[in-house]
């Protein structure tokens, strides 16, 4: 999708944000923001409605541009060629959009010195049942010129919703008056299309699915289960471990530990008939050699998050044990986690 211009031309002082966007009736002076029938009104503060772009690929929609002195807000309304979009900004969809748009920022266009400032999932209105939408703060230079960006993401009706605040470096102190201004705007948009047709439910959706390979025994099996469950509990506690948009889990070396040794430990603790596995077999005397830790690092660490080996491992005591004792051993995995939910962003409370 063609990113919207990032900066205003204008170098003056721009006008304050004051009032409340949404207290404009929404039947006079409004822009509909086509393809979806929400309606804006065409000034929220100081910002004024310049236009629209209709792209010629159907499924980008269209963008809808409101400049101040300064300041550029751009709106897009698309649905990417996706079917059945869920409302809100907690989706596998969104998110990916959410995702993808972040990396046109960090790492697409002519922007020099790109640093996130925050993440966060915003309301868009006071109350408990507000609609969100995902947000992210940049910095960055483009043209010579410093600006702060704001991108925000959410959906409604089949459509997503995208909008991209900038502000000059001048006028950057705004933001905290221009943020509630503008969701509020769109928080009153959403509320009107409400009153005419009810929010559609959002179907639930199970936290994770579980693979476990089909040509293990059913106690081989059900090692496996238990080291997936492991994997699945670990990364609800840590929730920086998941995918951000859900998607095949890449444990890494401390989510692996924790679940090879809840594994082994139920393979321990059956009786001598029923421990017939080979390959726990192994792992067990691998443990009571003292290497499980430099095992696991060896064989199932994260190369991108797992790049400096704890200083308690004996790494090289353990490549002369695995010469020694391991030499035929395979290293396996039997059972793959995916996780079918988003990453959680921070409260905004939270976010400094």
């Amino acid at each position: 999708m063609t990113r919207a211009a990032a900066l205003a031309c204008g170098l003056g002082v721009s006008a304050a944000f004051t009032g409340v966007a949404g207290g404009a009736p929404l039947g006079d002076n409004t822009v509909r923001l086509a393809p979806s029938q929400l309606k804006l009104p065409q000034n929220i503060g100081p910002l004024r409605f310049t236009g629209q772009n209709r792209f010629s690929d159907r499924r980008l929609g269209r963008s809808f541009a409101f400049n101040a002195s300064g300041i550029s807000l751009s709106i897009y309304v698309y649905d990417y060629g996706i079917s059945d979009i869920p409302d809100g900004s907690d989706s596998v969809p969104l998110c990916e959009q959410f995702e993808g748009a972040k990396g046109e920022i960090e790492h697409g266009g002519n922007y020099q010195n790109v640093v996130l400032r925050s993440e966060a999932s915003r309301p868009l209105a006071e109350g408990p049942d507000a609609p969100t939408a995902r947000e992210a703060v940049y910095e960055f230079d483009r043209h010579g010129i410093h600006a702060t960006s704001v991108l925000w993401l959410t959906a409604i009706e089949g459509h997503f919703l995208k909008l991209r605040l900038s502000l000059r470096t001048e006028v950057a102190d705004e933001l905290d008056e221009a943020r509630p201004e503008i969701l509020a705007a769109i928080a009153e948009a959403v509320s009107q299309r409400r009153k005419s047709v009810p929010a559609r439910p959002v179907p639930a959706v199970q936290e994770a699915s579980i693979e476990v390979d089909s040509h293990y025994d059913a106690e081989t099996g059900a090692l496996w289960l238990t080291y997936a469950l492991e994997l699945v509990k670990f990364s609800r506690e840590h929730p920086d471990t998941r995918p951000p948009c859900g998607g095949r889990l890449v444990p890494g070396y401390a989510a692996e530990l924790a679940a090879r040794r809840a594994a082994l430990a139920e393979y321990r603790a059956r009786t001598p008939a029923l421990r017939t596995s080979r390959y726990f077999d192994e792992l067990q005397r691998v443990e009571d050699a003292g290497y499980l830790d430099e095992y696991t690092w060896t064989h199932f660490r994260d190369d991108r998050r797992d790049v400096t080996p704890s200083p308690g491992l004996q790494l090289s005591d353990f490549e002369e044990y695995r010469q020694r004792e391991l030499l035929s051993h395979v290293a396996q995995s039997g059972a793959r986690v995916r996780i079918n939910t988003v990453r959680a962003l921070p409260d905004p409370a939270r976010v400094p």
